[in-house]
């Protein structure tokens, strides 16, 4: 599988990144749900680390918990716009679309 997120490209976010490393529930149109990671967080999406790859455009239900004074469980809807390899999973960046 080729890289689709060159290593050189200048950063593109228009909002800054926070780490956030917990557990995500996630399904591909139904909800039959898999397991994966969330790498980090930011207003417009997430940066999951899965166990399969998922092509460009792939619409998921995600649901995870924030931690915090205030823990919230998020239930969203995302697109997959990125992914690449590594090791036996896929970095996998996805857009918040709801």
């Amino acid at each position: 599988m080729s890289e689709n997120k060159p290593k050189d490209s200048p950063e593109r976010r228009s909002s800054r990144r926070i780490e956030l490393i917990t557990d995500l529930k996630y399904s591909v149109v139904m909800p039959s749900y898999q397991s994966g990671i969330i790498r980090d967080i930011s207003e417009g999406g997430l940066c999951l680390l899965l166990p399969q790859d998922l092509p460009d455009g792939t619409i998921l239900n995600v649901e995870f918990d924030l931690q915090g004074d205030n823990p919230e469980h998020i239930k969203a809807l995302v697109r997959v716009i990125w992914r690449k390899t590594q090791g036996d999973k896929f970095l996998t960046g996805v857009k918040f679309l709801m």
